[in-house]
């Protein structure tokens, strides 16, 4: 993990619109992102290993004008892989390793998915920055331009570590909730060979039999109980008349189709395997 005893580095000044130079710092832990960067640009790159550092220097191909905005870009790429790969994969490993040992890469996995849905924003913030400071610096220590300049962002890796830690634990809490009923269903007598259900645009739903009879009642004192007692939506009381009646196939007919009817019919689907079939209607 990045720590704050790294300087900032500047060089003031404007840059020198004759040699159009740009010069990084990196860690030596940050190779792999210096390689990187070293093969992905269209500007002219050279790197020299200096004390420890990693450093690039940055020169404009064309002699016309430098191309800030391509400069810009790369840097902020450069910054925003650091940023996902590393500085977020750190943050679960130390915060959470001892809590979910070997859970991490999970975890992390979770993370990314969150980071992307941020990322669109991140990037134009990291961009903005850069774009600000290389305007007037022509030397950037990236450990140290994180560390200090971008403090909120690493605000936003901690949060982002946290969120994902939570989303995990519900969906392994799920997932061990479903095996559960899974082994129920598998120890059941079948009750019913074929079960319709029809979801309707009001999100409550209609049981049929086989016949297309009406299954106006389900006659199980302790379902009714507990749905009054945990205050059940209909896709929990759907969940618990299945149960109920264990039958051997499961015919749906969704004619809701949203997303509260798809995550229904998802959930029924996981709990029931191949037992469950979908009816599409024209």
């Amino acid at each position: 993990m990045i720590t704050n005893t790294v300087p900032l580095i500047v060089k003031k000044g404007a840059i020198d619109l004759t040699t159009k130079n740009i010069h990084l710092s990196l860690s030596e832990q940050d190779k792999m992102y210096a390689l990187r960067f070293l093969n992905n640009s269209n500007l002219n790159k050279e790197l020299r290993h200096n004390d420890g550092l990693i450093e690039i220097k940055i020169s404009e191909t064309n002699k016309e004008n430098i191309d800030i905005e391509s400069m810009t870009e790369e840097i902020t790429i450069l910054i925003l892989n650091i940023m996902k790969y590393k500085l977020l994969k750190e943050y679960i490993w130390k915060q959470y390793h001892e809590t979910y040992l070997n859970e991490e890469e999970k975890i992390y996995t979770y993370s990314l998915e969150l980071f992307k849905t941020k990322e669109c924003f991140i990037k134009d913030s990291i961009r903005n920055k850069i774009n600000n400071y290389i305007l007037t610096n022509d030397y950037i220590n990236i450990e140290g331009f994180v560390n200090f300049r971008m403090k909120e962002f690493m605000r936003y890796i901690s949060t982002i570590g946290d969120i994902a830690v939570e989303e995990y634990i519900i969906k392994k809490d799920q997932d061990e909730f479903i095996n559960v009923l899974k082994y129920f269903i598998e120890i059941q007598e079948e009750k019913i060979d074929l079960l319709k259900v029809h979801i309707l645009k009001d999100n409550s739903f209609i049981l049929y039999d086989k016949h297309g009879n009406k299954i106006d009642n389900i006659d199980n004192e302790e379902i009714i109980n507990m749905v009054i007692q945990e205050n059940l939506n209909y896709e929990d009381y759907l969940i618990s008349t299945l149960l109920t009646l264990c039958p051997g196939k499961i015919e749906i007919l969704d004619t809701l189709k949203n997303n509260s009817s798809k995550e229904i019919v998802q959930t029924i689907k996981s709990i029931f395997g191949n037992k469950v079939n979908l009816i599409y209607q024209n």
